[in-house]
């Protein structure tokens, strides 16, 4: 078995196609002689009855109490002629009531048969008795039949058939048989080579592109689809699908790994250039902006570190804690944070229908709800509207986040949630942003089950959708939110 184990699959399975025709051609020979031989059997069992029957009848007068010796030996005399009972292998003798033979045909060997005396006695005990008997080189037939013309049995009628001839046809069916399922066993392994052959080709087309692939990097080669809804058929549309994945994502972290590199060359270039402005010696007050510029793009640097960080985190699916929360609470702390952070430069409401609790991590929820009202305030003129809303419908909570801004193209909508990925009228550099807030968002709704849908009209705003599975409302009783302008100054919190 380990050596077949080495042996290649096309192989193994021509193998075994042929080891199992074998058998099967194997046990179909045995069913097959078998059931020759008691045909055949059968056959010679219902000629010897014949010819012992008709032996009764020539060398009895019916009113006969034994058998005359000259009677019986001239009886057979005028049977000879008969072709069953004077053809080669067909022999007859006769025995009386004491078992003694009285006559035989003319061509018996050596004018006895070895008639077992078992047999002579259940003859004259009424009864007929097959048998095989060696006769010199061959088997014989026999047949002991009771002679009984008045009812009481006078004699014994052995009626013998060589087996030769049937010996001789079985050993050539015998050898039909093997030669056949030599030819068919050389035919099923070279029809099994080919069938498997023809069946594994997409899979050696597998091998030999990812061969391709391990050497050369290169993830847009296809493999073509058989014809068929077969499992080969399957495992090859199941790899290209892999393949086209593979090949997104590696273009996607290019793109990513270029993106990066450019968010992170500008920061270092202006850190770089103010720091050698300040060994130039320069003014007090140049020193000062120089100071600041380069401190903004250190903070810059470090936002952009953490947001990589998390990205990386959510990726791995590494939820920090799985607990309830209290999202209106989230939501609530949020716009509070949002309204001391942008001094009353933008109108910010907030809308809350009633409490809702998801299963997550308190800390990224937050992100998440700081993302969009960030993305939104950034976006939107000064003295617009940033609007949120929060809802719980059936076993989803929905944060709803709108704004009046300069709103986004539904060629760009796509990729928004792209990494690094900006749209010029709608996102820059410039701003503040890292150009991985939606991103962010997009892995922490996804991370809990969620998901996040966007609609946008050109110069008119933007709305975001978080949906969230909420888990079963618990028992409720009121706890104060934290403090808003426009939130309600009490809600209702969970007790667990």
């Amino acid at each position: 078995m380990p050596i077949l184990l080495r042996l290649p699959i096309r192989l193994r399975m021509a193998i075994w196609f042929a080891t199992l025709l074998l058998a099967l051609v194997g046990a179909m020979s045995i069913f097959l002689l078998s059931a020759l031989d008691d045909v055949v059997q059968e056959q010679i069992d219902a000629a010897l009855r014949l010819r012992a029957s008709r032996v009764e009848r020539e060398i009895t007068t019916g009113d006969d109490d034994r058998l005359d010796p000259q009677d019986v030996q001239t009886s057979l005399l005028d049977l000879a002629p008969f072709e069953e009972l004077s053809a080669p292998g067909i022999y007859v003798q006769v025995r009386d009531a004491t078992g003694t033979v009285i006559a035989v045909s003319a061509n018996l060997p050596q004018n006895e048969l070895p008639v077992p005396p078992a047999l002579v006695q259940a003859a004259l005990a009424n009864r007929e008795v097959f048998e095989s008997v060696p006769v010199g080189t061959e088997q014989v037939r026999i047949l002991a039949w009771p002679v009984d013309p008045t009812g009481t049995v006078v004699g014994v009628v052995v009626v013998g058939q060589s087996l030769r001839l049937v010996e001789v046809t079985r050993q050539g069916v015998q050898w039909l048989v093997t030669i056949a399922a030599v030819v068919a066993a050389l035919l099923a392994v070279l029809g099994g080579w080919w069938l498997t052959a023809r069946a594994l080709r997409p899979i050696s087309d597998v091998m030999r592109v990812a061969q391709e692939i391990a050497a050369t990097g290169r993830f847009e080669q296809r493999i073509a689809v058989p014809p068929g809804d077969d499992e080969v058929g399957h495992l090859v549309q199941t790899f290209n699908a892999m393949l086209a994945r593979l090949e997104q994502t590696f273009e996607a972290q290019r793109e990513f790994l270029a993106d990066a590199s450019h968010e992170l060359r500008g920061p270092l270039m202006v850190i770089r250039g103010n720091l050698d402005l300040l060994r130039l010696g320069i003014p007090e007050d140049a020193r000062r902006a120089s100071v600041r510029d380069a401190s903004e793009e250190v903070e810059r640097l470090s936002r952009l570190a953490s947001d990589l960080l998390f990205l990386a985190a959510t990726d791995a699916a590494e939820v920090l804690e799985k607990e309830p929360v209290r999202l209106d609470h989230v939501v609530a702390g949020t716009v509070e944070r949002a309204r001391l952070a942008d001094g009353g430069r933008h109108d910010i409401r907030l809308g809350l229908n009633q409490p809702c609790v998801v299963t997550g991590d308190r800390t990224r929820l937050e992100q998440l709800a700081w993302n969009l009202v960030e993305n939104a305030l950034r976006h939107t003129p000064p003295g617009g509207l940033v609007e949120l809303t929060l809802s719980h419908v059936g076993g989803q909570a929905s944060l709803v986040v709108a704004d009046r801004g300069v709103g986004i193209e539904a060629a760009y909508l796509p990729r928004i949630f792209e990494r690094f990925y900006r749209v010029d009228t709608a996102r820059s550099r410039q701003d503040g942003g890292t150009g991985l807030g939606l991103s962010i968002v997009k892995s922490v709704a996804e991370t809990h089950r969620g998901r996040v849908d966007v609609t946008s009209t050109v110069g008119e705003g933007t709305v975001f959708t978080v949906t969230l599975p909420v888990v079963v409302v618990p028992i409720l009783v009121d706890v104060p939110l934290p403090t808003t302008a426009s939130a309600p100054s009490k809600a209702r919190a969970i007790r667990n």
